[in-house]
């Protein structure tokens, strides 16, 4: 394995003419705060058939579901749900607590409950898209990718290879028997956020990798990073091949 291991690094490395200093970094540093391009009505009103004909509130966003699913699965519309939280717990009370009351006075389950939250929040103006709780943006990523799970795994816990594998400056925040990896990633000493990685074996041998880069600062960062950890993808997986 160790010997995979080393291959792959070393192959990935022409592909990438070195690793790190070739692909595209995003330009928008965390703590700094980037413009946000002005969206479009498409893009940020809700579609018309989620919202209805006879919707009561004006919605900032859209949220998780349709109209129409919320309908079915809860019996109420999503203004319906603006108005029982609002009367409720009140629009300024906390994420958990929403949650929370949602679960307490309904009889939906742990994901419907965080679902309902976070398009109350959407809706309200409290949250974007991709928008965490503290404030923060993730960006994801995932592919499946020709190789055993355990490979993949012994790649990103190998603290000697780590940072040449992820072009950054890393630091491994898990167990290595832990099911998810946490990895903190930094360039020149300064924190660029956090990535979770989880790894799905398939049937065929094949494991689906997964990357969730966390505690981006600001909206513009999530498309940018996305499209580096698409190409970072696509270099593992022809070093893979």
């Amino acid at each position: 394995m160790r010997e995979r291991r080393d291959e792959t690094l070393a192959r990935r490395s022409v592909l990438l003419g070195g690793g790190a200093d070739v692909p595209a970094e995003p330009s928008a540093k965390p703590g700094i705060t980037a413009s946000v391009p002005a969206s479009s009505g498409a893009e940020t009103a809700p579609a018309a058939e989620a919202v209805g004909a006879h919707a009561r509130h004006d919605w900032v966003a859209q949220p998780m579901h349709s109209d129409a699913a919320i309908r079915a699965q809860t019996g109420q519309g999503w203004d319906d749900w603006i108005d029982a939280i609002d009367a409720g717990v009140g629009r300024d009370a906390a994420h958990p607590r929403i949650v929370e009351w949602v679960m307490a006075n309904s009889e939906q389950n742990g994901w419907w409950s965080q679902g309902i939250a976070v398009s109350f929040e959407r809706m309200t103006g409290r949250r974007l898209a991709g928008q965490m709780p503290d404030g923060t943006f993730t960006a994801n990523r995932s592919r499946t990718l020709p190789v055993d799970r355990e490979v993949l795994r012994a790649l990103i816990a190998d603290d000697e290879n780590r940072d040449a594998l992820l072009g950054f400056e890393t630091e491994f925040r898990s167990k290595v028997a832990s099911k998810t990896y946490k990895v903190l990633i930094a360039r020149g000493g300064e924190p660029i956020g956090g990535l979770l990685f989880t790894f799905d074996a398939t049937a065929d041998a094949r494991t689906k990798l997964a990357i969730m880069h966390e505690k981006l600062q600001v909206l513009d960062e999530i498309e940018l990073w996305k499209a580096y950890w698409g190409d970072w993808l696509d270099a593992l997986e022809a070093a893979l091949v």
